[in-house]
């Protein structure tokens, strides 16, 4: 979503990362996890403490990520999905 945001609405890398993430908390976070923990595949414990990192990570990571260049951040960006996408083509 967050290259489509970029190259065919216009939006900056900043814009697109932080709209990507505002669409994904309804439809995906929420309803998704509810199944799931409907279906007994929860730790909720486990899931508690990794959220209180993600909150304390996001809070910290969106103070700083502002702070770096539109065109640095896209190559961070486009280097991290590089990378995913060569572990998930190569790993057994």
């Amino acid at each position: 979503m967050i290259p489509a945001l970029v190259y065919i609405y216009g939006l900056t890398q900043h814009q697109a990362q932080g709209t990507s993430l505002a669409v994904m908390i309804p439809p995906i976070t929420f309803l998704a996890a509810l199944r799931y923990y409907q279906s007994g595949n929860v730790k909720v414990g486990m899931a508690a403490f990794i959220a209180c990192g993600f909150v304390l990570g996001g809070l910290i990571g969106a103070h700083y990520v502002q702070y770096i260049q539109g065109a640095v951040l896209r190559k961070i960006f486009g280097g991290a999905l590089l990378l995913a996408s060569l572990r998930m083509i190569f790993m057994k």
